[in-house]
């Protein structure tokens, strides 16, 4: 896995999670400033607490 830093067409940065074999698994919101986007990139590296609650609500 590994992530992919990029620009969107209005100059703010998103980042893509892709597997190895160059799958797209996830991508981001985007962000004004490139730190930031930095920062959530750093933050799901270092992990997620796997008691974090996953709230389905697609029979809402």
């Amino acid at each position: 896995m590994f992530f992919s830093l990029r620009n969107s067409i209005d100059g703010q940065y998103y980042f893509l999670i892709k597997a190895n074999n160059n799958e797209v698994i996830a991508t981001s919101e985007t962000y004004k400033r490139k730190d930031s986007a930095l920062h959530t990139i750093n933050a799901i590296k270092n992990g997620v607490n796997s008691k974090t609650d996953v709230i389905d609500v697609t029979d809402v």
